[in-house]
């Protein structure tokens, strides 16, 4: 799912994502506590970044993506 993303760049290079818009709410980011270079399985992209947030107490994974300059988020599904 694309996602709308405020973000700060650092000093060194780097993002801090702060807020997610989705559905018509925006997320306040309270903490990343995160960040690697993963792709899920479930996506087809080149080498993007996962960041692991705090939102409302709760773990979140979102993506972003250099080659296209995009933010995601991949719902996840338990195969049974």
């Amino acid at each position: 799912m694309p996602l709308t993303v405020d973000a700060l760049f650092m000093t060194d290079g780097t993002m801090k994502p702060q807020k997610i818009y989705f559905g018509g709410e925006s997320f306040e980011i309270t903490r990343v506590l995160a960040r690697k270079r993963f792709c899920p399985r479930v996506v087809r992209c080149i080498a993007p970044i996962e960041y692991t947030v705090l939102i409302d107490r709760q773990e979140k994974k979102i993506y972003y993506e250099a080659d296209t300059n995009t933010w995601f988020s991949v719902k996840e599904r338990i195969v049974q």
